[in-house]
Order: C-alpha cells, then sequence, then structure tokens
C-alpha cells in the first residue's frame, strides 16, 4: 500500500513538471494595407474610418473633422495605368478607401470638404490622408472608379 502511495506521489510530481511548450516568436508587425487586406469586406471601410479619425487627432489642421459618417468605401488598387492627371496618380499599388463624412440626412448633399481618401500603401505604417476638394472646395476630384489612362 504504501508503494502504490508512492508511486502515485511520484505520477503526480511528474506531471506537473512537463515541458513547456516553447512561446512562438512575435509575428512581424503588418503594414496597414495587409491589415486593411485582412479585414472582412464589411469591416475593412470601418478601419479606414478609424484611420482617418486617428490622423485627425494627430492633425488638427486636417479640417473638417469626420464627426459622423455618410459612407466608406474601398477603391480598390490603384492600378498601374491610372491617368497622370487624376488624384490618384501619386498612390499607384496602393490600397484607396473613400471616406464621405457629413449628416446622415437624404436630403443633404455631400459636401467635397467632407470627402476623404485614405491610402494604404504597400508597406507603409501609417495612412496617407488627402482631401478631396479642389482649392476652392466645391468641386469633388476623387470620382468613384479610379479613373485610367487611355491607350492611343
Amino acid at each position: 500500500m504504501r508503494t502504490l502511495v508512492f508511486a502515485a506521489a511520484l505520477a503526480l510530481a511528474a506531471c506537473g513538471q512537463s515541458t513547456a511548450p516553447e512561446p512562438e516568436a512575435p509575428a512581424a508587425p503588418q503594414s496597414l494595407m495587409e491589415q486593411a487586406q485582412a479585414q472582412s469586406a464589411e469591416m475593412a471601410p470601418v478601419f479606414a474610418w478609424q484611420q482617418l479619425t486617428a490622423y485627425q487627432q494627430a492633425h488638427p489642421e486636417a479640417t473638417p473633422a469626420c464627426t459622423s459618417i455618410r459612407g466608406a468605401e474601398s477603391r480598390g488598387v490603384v492600378p498601374d495605368n491610372v491617368a497622370a492627371d487624376s488624384i490618384y496618380a501619386a498612390h499607384k499599388g496602393a490600397l484607396v478607401f473613400s471616406v464621405q463624412c457629413g449628416p446622415q440626412l437624404t436630403t443633404a448633399r455631400d459636401e467635397p470638404r467632407e470627402h476623404w481618401l485614405v491610402i494604404f500603401a504597400p508597406g507603409a505604417a501609417e495612412a496617407v490622408v488627402v482631401n478631396c476638394a479642389d482649392a476652392s472646395g466645391r468641386t469633388d476630384q476623387c470620382p468613384r472608379a479610379i479613373p485610367v489612362a487611355t491607350t492611343p
């Protein structure tokens, strides 16, 4: 009986001394573009809006602040054949989201000064934010479809 108790105690002690698995090395931080692409289709525009909000908090001069959202959508990756005179031209290969801020009223028109592009460049740790209004603030420079150069 004494041998059985001793054997049980030895077995219990051995159970507690199992080798712990090696901790996994932390994954390399993903770029914001990779993070956005990993999101579901419904959550990616929300992620873009969150990046716009963080940008505006860090850059109070980026006005008007986006206090409410009318809509947010992906514009896709800017192709290599983007039109050279387009607002998108400087961002070839980047993933672009459009965020239209303003009141959620059907009677209110979209305001170009409250329209933003949130751009995730490959490998970048920060988003680029561009306001869509022209210099006068009356014309929206961010068409829904990314314009491409026509081939002769």
